[in-house]
Order: structure tokens, then sequence, then C-alpha cells
């Protein structure tokens, strides 16, 4: 009986460590430390990493909003200095020196200059899209950006009229505004998001990655004992079968 009782213990002792090590040798395969066995915890990490997905696809469209932005800055850029170029023209054309022929290229130049800035905001474009009298708005996954970039009228612009200039003058610095205001909400969810989904990766991290070298080492360990275990098995198993070949003689 007593015999009986010795092999069904290391029998469970074997099969506890033959276990563990299969345990740690499917996490070093699938480099995931949730069992099929744990639901709530598969179903944790499943969120987490939903979530981390949702706010990297966030990033990108925020990402490509300010390069949208970015573009139209720039544009704009262009635009302010061909109206100082037309404000100074406006000033040169107000001498009581010039005759005719040079104011005619006076304003020759200045209607040149109101052609490129329409121009300019016509060809101005991201992915094929016309970027002026145009309004944007960006899922950045929980949450929407919204960007107005207001197309310059140009149509009031003369050689003489001081206070159309002006008015120009102004519709670009609220065309600036408008751009540099959209390009901070969206840099700044940017390094919101980018921490966000740094931390929510983490924790996906310490709850669904598996530590593959101290994985691999728990099943070293775990094989060696179970070897040893079914070696020791053997042996018990022949010292019995030799007791009982000498009760028979």
């Amino acid at each position: 009986m007593q015999i009986n009782t010795s092999q069904s213990s290391a029998l469970s002792y074997i099969n506890t460590h033959k276990k563990e090590s299969e345990k740690e040798l499917n996490k070093i395969s699938s480099g995931s430390q949730i069992s099929n066995t744990d639901p709530a915890m598969m179903q944790i990490a499943q969120v987490l990493m939903s979530d981390a997905t949702i706010m990297g696809q966030g990033i990108q469209n925020a990402n490509e909003s300010v390069a949208m932005l970015q573009i139209a800055d720039g544009t704009l850029q262009n635009i302010s200095k061909m109206a100082t170029d037309l404000e100074a023209l406006n000033v040169r054309a107000n001498s009581a020196a010039l005759n005719n022929d040079q104011k005619a290229m006076l304003q020759s130049e200045f209607n040149a200059q109101v052609k490129v800035i329409n121009d300019a905001m016509s060809q101005a474009s991201y992915n094929g899209q016309s970027l002026f009298g145009k309004s944007f708005t960006t899922s950045l996954g929980s949450s929407e950006i919204s960007v107005n970039i207001p197309k310059l009228d140009t149509s009031k612009l003369e050689l003489g009229n001081s206070d159309a200039l002006k008015e120009f003058r102004d519709a670009l610095n609220n065309a600036f505004s408008e751009i540099g205001s959209g390009m901070n909400a969206y840099k700044n969810s940017i390094d919101s998001l980018l921490t966000n989904r740094t931390n929510t990766l983490s924790a996906y991290s310490q709850m669904a990655d598996t530590d593959i070298a101290q994985s691999v080492s728990n099943f070293q360990q775990e094989n060696l004992l179970t070897q040893t275990s079914m070696f020791a098995q053997a042996q018990q198993s022949n010292i019995n079968k030799n007791r009982v070949m000498a009760l028979l003689q």
C-alpha cells in the first residue's frame, strides 16, 4: 500500500512540473503570458490594445493634418511677402513725380502680383484636396478637431486703394491665426495621445507580454525537475520490482 501511495505522489509531482514546463514553452512560442483559461485578463488586454491602436491612428491623423496646415502656412508666408510688395507698389504709385507710363507699369506689376496670390491659393493642396476656403475635421479617436482655412478675397485689391490693402492684410493675419491655432491644437493632442498610448502599451505589456528570458529559465528548470522526477520514479519502480522478485523467491 505504501508503495502505491508513493508512486501516485511521484506521478502527480511529475505531471505538475510537466504542465509548468509546457506552460512556459507556450509563453515562449506565443509571446503572451495570458492563458485562454483567463478570459477576464484576455478581455482587459484586448481592450488596452484596441485603445492603443485607436490612439495610434489618431496620432497619424493629427500628423497628417499638421502637414496639411504646414502647407497652408507656407503658402500664407509667401502671400504675406507678396502683400508687402503690393503695399510698396501702392506707396510708390502715389508719387507725383511718376508719369503715366511709369504708373501703367506699376499697375501691370500690381495686377501680376495679385494673380500670383490667387494662383498660390488655388494650387495649395494636400493629397489632391484644395486647402484654402475649406473646413476640415479630423478624428483623433475619442475627440475631433476642426480647422477652417479661409480663402483670401483679392477682388478689391487695386493700385491706389489703401483701405482694400489694409483689409487684405487683416484677413491674412486672421488666416495665420486660424492655422496657427489649429496647428497648436493638433500638436497638443499628439503630445497627449503619445503619452496616453505609451502608458496604455506599458500596461498591456505588463499584462500580456512575456519575459522571454525568464520563461526560458523557468522552462529549463521545470523540464529538469520533470526529468529528475521521472528518473527517480524509474529508479523507485526498479527497486520495487526487485523487492517483489525477492519475496517470490
